[in-house]
């Protein structure tokens, strides 16, 4: 006769959990501008060091400013050349309008002399117009950080010559706040949808029903960056079947001045989807899998055709396993997972030694004894409604009982509640 198989039980726990998917994704920054000469001439200073911060309007390099000097100081003097020819022009068409009143010029004559000053005043203006230009091209000798950010190494050492437009310096990019960049699957993004349309997601980092996403690093066990979807794309990707998202995080810098995150680097991002529900959530150890159905197996006491407890030679109750589909399971958390149905607060959910059970086979029962046992069992576990009867192969049935109530608690690791995503304090 073969020993009846030991079924080591746990009970489920109820907690408030949300739904997220994990996805794939990279760092990006918002603005990266690559530092061109806009002037050209040979390169006499760097004030920078290679991979340095800077701020709007530092200084980083000089271009040789003496030619461009030049060119100012010459403008400058066409533009008082001709303001003092315009001045004695002025003088003179002044005199052939009076002169004119007492029919002592010809129209003809007045008439020139309109033109003439007409004519210095343009020039006036288009000498100055040289000025300005003279003199902007002086200030691009200077050149300056354009955005605050982190610079990378200079292209260009000085003595070298430089073409305007063409001879790329340096680049910059900011660092604080940073992109993040990932590309949801079609389900999820439909699932997402839907929430919109009910009004309970928003795509803007706005308002109470913003959604927001955890981040973690390469090697980073858990998520402890924080940020806010602002931008979805406007067209799903065909050839991927995914639509790219985009969250802006805070990336504020350290004691030292520094920034962890860098534009670049690869991350998983953990993506809300629906809002804070009970869950009732099982051991990931007593899930099992048949042609893609999970499903687990529940202890319950066997029970006579009168409803009375069938209990052994000791007078002990005796126990059998039975089968439940379980449905759709949620993700991992802390070693537990969220079912679907066919477990319900309080009931003996088999945790070990599955493999040696079949659907209504007897079996002997033992409690869960390990350190992730449900710390706030008995709280959360709830006293067992009156359930319809559940027979063996070969049992007698009836209606049934509860078994006893467990002796001990443990502690859980969700003791805490399951934590909830949401935006929290940056960096």
């Amino acid at each position: 006769m073969r020993p009846t198989p030991i079924a080591v039980y746990d009970s489920p726990i109820v907690r408030e959990v949300t739904d997220y998917e994990e996805f794939p994704g990279d760092t990006d920054t918002p603005y990266s501008v690559q530092i061109l000469a806009r002037v050209s001439g040979y390169m006499t200073r760097v004030y920078f060091t290679d991979g340095s911060k800077v701020r709007k309007g530092d200084k980083l390099f000089e271009i040789d400013p003496r030619m461009y000097k030049a060119d100012l100081d010459r403008a400058e003097g066409t533009v008082k050349q001709y303001e003092a020819h315009v001045d004695r022009l002025r003088k003179e068409y002044d005199r052939a309008k009076n002169l004119l009143r007492r029919n002592s010029v010809s129209q003809e004559e007045h008439d020139r002399y309109k033109a003439d000053f007409e004519e210095a005043e343009a020039n006036v203006q288009v000498a100055k117009a040289n000025r300005d230009l003279a003199r902007l091209n002086l200030e691009w000798t200077e050149v300056t950080a354009p955005i605050d950010g982190m610079l990378s190494r200079r292209m260009v050492d000085p003595g070298n010559l430089v073409k305007a437009d063409s001879s790329v310096l340096t680049t910059v990019v900011s660092l604080d706040p940073l992109y993040v960049y990932f590309d949801v699957h079609e389900q999820a993004m439909l699932r997402i949808k839907r929430l919109m349309q009910s009004g309970k997601l928003r795509m803007q980092a706005q308002g109470p029903k913003a959604v927001p996403v955890d981040i973690a690093l390469s090697d980073e066990p858990d998520f402890p960056h924080h940020g806010i979807v602002d931008f979805t794309d406007n067209k799903v990707d065909l050839n991927t079947g995914t639509l790219r998202f985009r969250a802006t995080i805070q990336n504020p810098a350290d004691s030292y001045g520094n920034q962890f995150i860098v534009p670049g680097l690869f991350v998983r991002v953990r993506l809300q989807i629906g809002e804070p529900h009970s869950a009732i959530m099982i051991a990931e150890q007593s899930l099992a899998s048949d042609q893609g159905q999970k499903y687990v197996f529940v202890v319950k006491p066997m029970v006579g055709k009168d409803g009375s407890p069938v209990k052994n030679e000791k007078g002990e109750p005796r126990y059998i396993a039975i089968r439940r589909n379980v449905g759709e399971v949620g993700v991992l958390r802390d070693g537990y997972r969220e079912v679907e149905k066919g477990v319900e607060p309080g009931d003996w959910v088999v945790r070990s030694g599955m493999q040696r059970l079949k659907d209504g086979i007897e079996v002997v029962a033992e409690r869960y004894r390990g350190e992730s046992a449900p710390a706030a069992e008995k709280a959360q576990a709830k006293p067992a409604p009156a359930a319809k009867p559940e027979t063996g192969a070969g049992r007698p049935s009836g209606p049934q009982t509860r078994p006893p109530a467990a002796s001990s608690a443990r502690p859980s690791p969700l003791a805490g509640g399951d934590r909830v995503a949401r935006p929290g304090p940056r960096g």
